[in-house]
């Protein structure tokens, strides 16, 4: 080797050292933080510090420039943490599937004791503008905001009634905004809430992730790969934009009003100008579902994946990843693309005359894996019953003429109908004693003061891909 590369080899070596991430932004191989577990959220409050938590109710702290092998901490067993926030390197504070919130210090996480704050329902989301305040948004179309490190008994109001809010962003601790299961947007100050009116900006679709980088612009993304950008004080009528085709976006960051990362279940980011998104190009970076984003500076993002890996590449110059496991894939060969599943035949009956009725059919797309467990959420007003011979008694699954066997349990107002053999369909009815009506609701829809209802169904395959469902039905 000649002067020169003896030079140029010393000043990479110098720039790996001196700035590891800029050596790792050229190619940044998924490392396995938190191995064969399934993770749901992370939150980057500093380049060098991400937390992540995953569905066995555990949290994992590491230097996304050099994560080594760190050791999740379970701080919630049995519980399902599904989502993260830390405002400061030194607290951090999840939210779980039982109402639950919890509040450490990532880099000693210890026993924190859970709080419950929203029981019995299902915190969806949380965001934290301050060490002093959190928002948490939940299944019932609730917000609950609350101090941290002394929470108490915060009131939950309802600020979207009768749908799900999936997702919510803090830009000040005067002002959130929340995303909902049937594209609808709800801005509110969190310490005066009131009434707030949601805003329909994506008819129809999922609002998986938001993201509001300032108190005058927010993007969501949804459940059909595209993204919206809008003013939260003044939404209008955006029009959604089209960016990753027939893709689940799962999560959305934005370090600047000027630059957005957004993730796919088919491993793929895609970086964009929120104001005039463009067509950008998805990159892989992983070769299974990515879950989560958190992009702590414009030339470092980090991503959790449903294995276990986090990712970390620059997105304005992102590489083509593949998780340390799995064998790289072939040149000219594209990564394989899990496709959704779909529903059909939904109606929702006698709910006027007090006696339910809801029926729906899921099919898992060609070449999809097989159906495996169905959750179902329920508008406020409905309920499922709690008793075994109940439900066993009033849900019918059916494959065309075959019957399906199945379990059904319900935990937090949430049903959850398991198949013994998984399925490529399921007719699902359910009717009788394992479903409830109040006489509010029932009043309202005899009077129409409500035409229609939206359930949220989650179909998960038996390679763990969820897909997430909203129906909204005509309710007689």
């Amino acid at each position: 080797m000649g002067r020169p590369g003896r030079l140029s080899f010393a000043l990479a070596l110098v720039l790996s050292l001196v700035f590891p991430v800029l050596a790792r932004a050229a190619l940044s191989a998924p490392i396995t933080i938190d191995a064969g577990n399934s993770v749901r959220r992370v939150a980057c409050p500093a380049p060098g510090q991400c937390s992540a938590v995953d569905y066995r109710g555990q949290v994992v702290t590491f230097n996304p420039t050099a994560p080594g092998a760190p050791t999740p901490t379970a701080i919630d067993a049995a519980n399902v943490l599904l989502g993260v926030a830390c405002p400061s390197a030194g607290q951090c504070t999840a939210i779980d599937n039982r109402g639950q919130e919890l509040t450490f210090s990532p880099t000693s996480p210890g026993a924190p004791t859970p709080a419950t704050i929203d029981a019995p329902n299902v915190l969806e989301g949380v965001a934290c503008p301050s060490t002093g305040e959190c928002t948490g948004i939940d299944n019932r179309g609730q917000e609950l905001t609350f101090s941290p490190t002394s929470p108490g008994a915060p009131t939950p109001i309802t600020i979207d009634e009768s749908t799900v809010l999936l997702s919510v962003a803090c830009p000040s601790a005067s002002q959130c905004t929340a995303g909902d299961s049937i594209g609808r947007e709800v801005t509110f100050d969190p310490t005066n809430p009131g009434t707030p009116e949601p805003a329909t900006i994506d008819a129809s679709s999922l609002l998986e992730s938001t993201a509001c980088p300032s108190v005058s612009q927010c993007t969501a993304v949804d459940n059909k790969g595209q993204e919206v950008t809008f003013d939260p004080t003044a939404p209008g009528a955006p029009t959604p934009a089209t960016i990753d085709a027939h893709q689940v976006l799962d999560s959305v960051a934005c370090p600047s009003v000027s630059q957005c990362t957004a993730v796919d279940r088919s491993g793929q980011e895609l970086t964009f100008n929120p104001t005039a998104a463009g067509g950008p190009t998805p990159t892989p970076i992983d070769s299974t579902a990515v879950e989560s984003v958190a992009c702590p500076s414009v030339s470092q993002c980090t991503a959790v994946d449903n294995k276990g890996h986090e990712v970390t590449f620059n997105p304005t110059s992102p590489a083509t990843t593949v998780p340390l496991s799995a064998s790289p894939p072939s040149p000219g060969i594209a990564l394989l693309v899990r496709t959704s599943a779909s529903a059909s035949h939904a109606s929702l009956s006698g709910v006027a005359k007090g006696r339910p009725k809801l029926s729906f059919t899921l099919t898992a797309a060609k070449n999809a894996a097989p159906l495996r467990t169905i959750t179902i959420v329920l508008p406020k007003g409905l309920e499922f019953s709690s008793s075994n011979r109940a439900l066993a008694k009033g849900i019918a699954v059916r494959a065309g003429r075959r019957t399906l066997k199945f379990t059904a349990t319900v935990r937090h107002g949430e049903l959850t109908i398991t198949l013994k053999t998984p399925a490529s369909s399921a007719q699902v009815t359910i009717s009788g004693s394992a479903i409830t009506v109040s006489k509010a609701l029932a009043g309202s829809v005899k009077s129409r003061k409500a035409k229609t209802l939206s359930v949220l169904l989650t179909a998960t395959d038996t390679h763990h891909t969820a897909t997430r469902i909203t129906l909204k039905l005509r309710a007689t």
